[in-house]
């Protein structure tokens, strides 16, 4: 029994966890240094722990250790060793910021929540931004400066604005040689520099970092610490880094709580600035504050956008709906009616009626492929070039050859207006029209049901294309509806309206007294089938009838 107990009490090990690895170095007869030098005995690649930080030595059958000057100090189950400490199995000795354990047998647990790895520090902003008042950057001092930048940063303003705040902030309370703040424009996008500042001032000059440690820093949301870039594998690739001298480096996710936007980046170029744990943590909370003004920053721009939009597209309606008729023209022994919903704020559809000087009345219906302001805009160039040539072309395919040609010249290949243009003789009934690929109208009339099949192409698909008028007669008591396909085209689920529910539909309400009935009927029955689906098109409709001529 004394021979084992002599056994176990002439055996120390001290063990440590380093990156990924647990170490563990036995203590031997003579002393042992501790510090970031390879040439100690025990190295530890630590920012926090200097090049000769502490040493070991043995007397008999125990060891002490005492501190060689170091920066960041060493302390034995937290008590100073300014001068030697005995140390035995079970203690806790701390070198600078690293924890390691004395113990019996060659094991121990992983001891230090910040990481070594090489010549880097990596600490997890969770254990950081869980209590900021228990890490080493939870001093009084600090709180107040934190207490500063959240006062600082509570003013709205525009995001690179208050990216340019931020890093003068950050130029405050981290001395460095540069500062960088990059963010990402998209979730999944590679982050870019927003905001940079050097030598006390702004800089545009683009710095660029290891895709290596921002991929850690952004996906593993870790801060980063290294004292070595030059022989730091991360770093290594970058050599417009290594080009500028660069002697150490921060780099700390923006994180808001919920999301990393990208990351805050410092460096040294000078040699008497050595970052520590206690920086690294004081940026990770900065860049915690900083990442939330900038989602706040972020969402004003966008709020501002969607009201600038909004006011846009108010003024837009409001100038396309002006385009349209207020009221049919008076045309006796005629009834007229003209109605348009558009399915977004602005449309492609569009509807005109004008009675001309020689007493004749033209009117139309008009849709333009696409959605949204490209189609609104191609809406308001055709309806006005049509108008143009009311007066100025009585042939009717003259007039469609020359609208055709004003359109092509006005829109892009994608773009083309299908449209019904029909010049009506109020004396005869005679309609002369042109269908140029548009819903073939309906003609009602003795209970009869005619559509009127198109003569020629859409408008603005081919230059100088050709376009056949033909004519119809309309007859007392008959009605002429033309529509976009936005009514037989209406949609709930997969079931369309379709063109036979509109024919019996019209022939159905097609005595009715009054044009706006027969209009209610027919977008009333629409509205019931398309039922809580989402509308997808326009829908114009256009009522012409010839009142029964007095026995």
């Amino acid at each position: 029994m004394q021979t084992e107990r002599a056994r176990v009490a002439s055996h120390l090990f001290l063990s440590a966890q380093v990156g990924e690895r647990q170490l563990v170095w036995e203590l031997g007869d003579t002393p042992q240094r501790i510090g970031r030098s390879s040439r100690n005995a025990i190295p530890i690649s630590d920012p926090t722990v200097s090049k000769e930080h502490a040493e070991i030595a043995r007397q008999g059958t125990s060891w002490t250790i005492h501190d060689l000057g170091s920066r960041n100090g060493t302390r034995v189950n937290g008590v100073n060793a300014r001068e030697p400490l005995p140390i035995r199995a079970g203690d806790l000795i701390e070198i600078g910021h690293v924890a390691m354990r004395v113990s019996a047998e060659p094991a121990g647990p992983p001891l230090n929540e910040a990481t070594v790895m090489g010549s880097s520090l990596r600490v997890n902003i969770a254990d950081v931004l869980a209590s900021p008042s228990r890490t080493k950057a939870g001093t009084e001092k600090v709180l107040k400066l934190l207490a500063e930048a959240g006062r600082l940063l509570v003013l709205p303003r525009p995001l690179r604005e208050t990216c340019d705040q931020v890093l003068e902030f950050v130029e405050r309370a981290v001395p460095a040689s540069r500062y960088v703040l990059l963010l990402r424009p998209s979730p999944d996008a590679e982050p870019i520099q927003f905001a940079a500042r050097t030598g006390g001032g702004r800089s545009a000059q683009p710095l660029a970092l290891s895709h290596t440690i921002m991929k850690q820093v952004m996906d593993e949301r870790v801060s980063v610490l290294t004292q070595d870039v030059g022989s730091d594998s991360r770093f290594r690739a970058q050599m417009s880094l290594v080009a500028a001298s660069v002697h150490s480096a921060m780099a700390v996710p923006l994180y808001d709580n919920e999301n990393v936007l990208g990351l805050l980046y410092v460096d040294s170029q000078v040699g008497t600035i050595e970052f520590d744990q206690e920086q690294l943590e004081l940026l990770t909370l900065l860049a915690n504050m900083a990442a939330v003004k900038l989602t706040n920053a972020r969402l004003l721009e966008a709020e501002s956008a969607r009201a600038r939009v909004a006011h846009e597209l108010t003024t837009a309606t409001r100038i396309q709906r002006g385009l349209l008729p207020e009221t049919p023209p008076a045309l006796p022994g005629y009834q007229l009616d003209g109605y348009l919903e558009t399915c977004y704020e602005v449309g492609g559809d569009l509807y005109d009626f004008r009675v001309r000087l020689d007493g004749k009345l033209v009117f139309l219906v008009g849709d333009v492929s696409g959605k949204g302001m490209g189609a609104a805009l191609l809406m308001s160039s055709f309806l006005s070039s049509a108008r143009v040539l009311y007066e100025t072309s009585s042939d009717m395919s003259e007039f469609a050859r020359r609208l055709n040609d004003v359109t092509f010249r006005s829109s892009d290949s994608s773009r083309f207006v299908t449209a019904f243009i029909g010049c009506l003789d109020p004396a005869t009934g005679i309609v002369e029209y042109v269908n140029g690929g548009h819903n073939a109208p309906l003609l009602i009339s003795d209970g009869k049901i005619r559509e009127i099949e198109a003569t020629g192409i859409p408008f603005g698909v081919l230059e100088s294309a050709p376009y056949a008028a033909s004519r119809f007669e309309l007859p007392p008591g008959a009605l002429l509806t033309v529509f976009s396909d936005g009514i037989p085209e209406a949609q709930n689920g997969d079931a369309f309206f379709d063109d036979a529910r509109l024919q019996e539909l019209v022939a159905t309400h097609a005595a009715d007294p009054e044009l706006t009935a027969i209009r209610a009927a027919v977008l009333d029955a629409v509205i019931r089938f398309v039922g809580e689906s989402p509308r997808s098109d326009d829908m114009t409709l256009l009522l012409l009838r010839r009142d029964v001529t007095p026995a």
